[in-house]
């Protein structure tokens, strides 16, 4: 093993090991706060229609967009305006869903599509309490999704002994944007607003509840989190894949407990929107993209 390849190593260890001890002092304060204790379990009658209905223009927007514009525009226009047309489409294929989640769930299934967002029982909680529990909530994943980062980075430098980890494609995206102010105020829009509220509505909302009809609460968080991670793979990624899924993953589970905490959908929105909004201001004002 190169000089080089172990200066980065045991700058992961080091780093593993202070978000551990971040992780003990912050989770140990929440655990002593019975922060981590869940009430009795309350599921939502969500049908396979709606599961399904949703999951199926969700797939087809999202992924086919992005493979048509990729298959088609990539080999014909320049890499600017390939990145303006990507950056474009992603937003309005954000927009459209978010409009098509309106007209859907709030239009034609009502009740089941507000007792996803917040159970009856805490009707009387403010929108503004539950926000404030997701930002809040920050403190305490932060450290654990860095600290599993740093193992699975030191992970791949070990196994695969390789100098450099190839960065997350939302990175590029962001990289990439960076020259134009439109594109890169569509793309912060697009990743701290549209993402967050979209991924959570289908993911802890509508696949989670739906796995729990048939699943232990527990074992459908953890499904949950594992298809979410892995809906963030990506073939260009390589390596990355393994420190960016695994770090997804934890997060995703997080995410989920939040929401069976709270009882509310707005917590784990706010709490995701607060850890890309962080996560992007360390790259841009910290790492300096």
């Amino acid at each position: 093993m190169d000089q080089g390849t172990w200066h980065l190593i045991t700058d992961e260890i080091k780093s593993a090991i202070f978000f551990f001890i971040a992780m003990l002092v912050t989770s140990g304060i929440a655990f002593y706060k019975n922060f981590y204790r869940l009430e009795n379990d309350e599921k939502i009658n969500v049908k396979f229609s709606y599961f399904a209905i949703i999951f199926i223009i969700y797939f087809l927007t999202s992924y086919g967009t992005g493979a048509v514009s990729s298959l088609l525009f990539k080999k014909y226009i320049n890499s600017t305006n390939f990145v303006s047309f990507y950056v474009l489409i992603n937003f309005l294929s954000g927009i459209l869903l978010l409009i098509f989640l309106y007209l859907f769930c709030f239009k034609r299934q009502k009740e089941t599509t507000y007792q996803i967002i917040k159970r009856k029982s805490l009707g009387s909680r403010s929108v503004g309490f539950d926000a404030l529990i997701g930002i809040a909530s920050w403190l305490l994943i932060f450290p654990i999704v860095s600290f599993f980062a740093s193992i699975l980075d030191v992970f791949i430098f070990v196994v695969f002994k390789v100098r450099k980890i190839p960065e997350q494609m939302a990175i590029d995206f962001i990289k990439s944007t960076m020259s134009h102010p439109f594109l890169f105020i569509i793309a912060l829009i697009s990743i701290i607003i549209i993402a967050p509220i979209l991924e959570e509505f289908l993911f802890r909302g509508v696949l989670q509840n739906f796995l729990k009809k048939y699943l232990k609460r527990s074992y459908a968080i953890l499904l949950t989190s594992v298809i979410f991670a892995f809906a963030h793979y990506s073939y260009a990624q390589k390596l990355a894949n393994i420190t960016i899924l695994g770090s997804l993953f934890v997060l995703a589970v997080f995410l989920g407990f939040l929401y069976e905490k709270q009882k509310s959908l707005i917590s784990p929105i706010f709490l995701h929107a607060t850890f890309n909004t962080i996560s992007l201001l360390n790259l841009i004002f910290i790492k300096g993209i």
